[in-house]
């Protein structure tokens, strides 16, 4: 007898090819602050309480983590408004560093899923 309640066979995630992905249009999550530099950078700030347990009372209630970006991720993220696709930022990208379009994709597509990893951004995939 197991003391364990068995699981339901969890349904394998759906695969998202490439024309579906670049069709996303990420938002920003409602707990990051932006924090402008002087530079021009930005400065992520998430501020979350702390979570129960037998340490929690050793931390402080609410746990702030701060992201700085360089100034490249600062302008990927500032392109980010729930309304743009990614398409329409890898677009904006390219346009403004002149980069190999192969190559900008690859880094914006790395970028967001770091954020989205982070849970900083949401993919709303249409």
């Amino acid at each position: 007898m197991s003391l364990l309640r068995p699981t339901a066979p969890s349904l394998p995630r759906p695969t998202l090819d490439r024309a579906r992905s670049l069709e996303a249009r990420p938002m920003i999550n409602g707990g990051v602050h932006i924090e402008r530099q002087a530079d021009g950078t930005l400065h992520l700030v998430i501020r979350s309480p702390r979570k129960p347990g037998l340490f929690a009372r050793f931390m402080p209630p609410i746990l702030e983590k701060r992201v700085q970006l360089d100034e490249l991720g600062s302008f990927v993220f500032e392109q980010i408004n729930g309304e743009r696709s990614v398409r329409e930022i890898l677009d904006a990208f390219v346009a403004r560093y002149r980069n190999n379009r192969r190559e900008a994709e690859y880094m914006v597509a790395a970028f967001l899923r770091q954020l989205t990893e982070r849970k900083l951004i949401t993919l709303i995939i249409p």
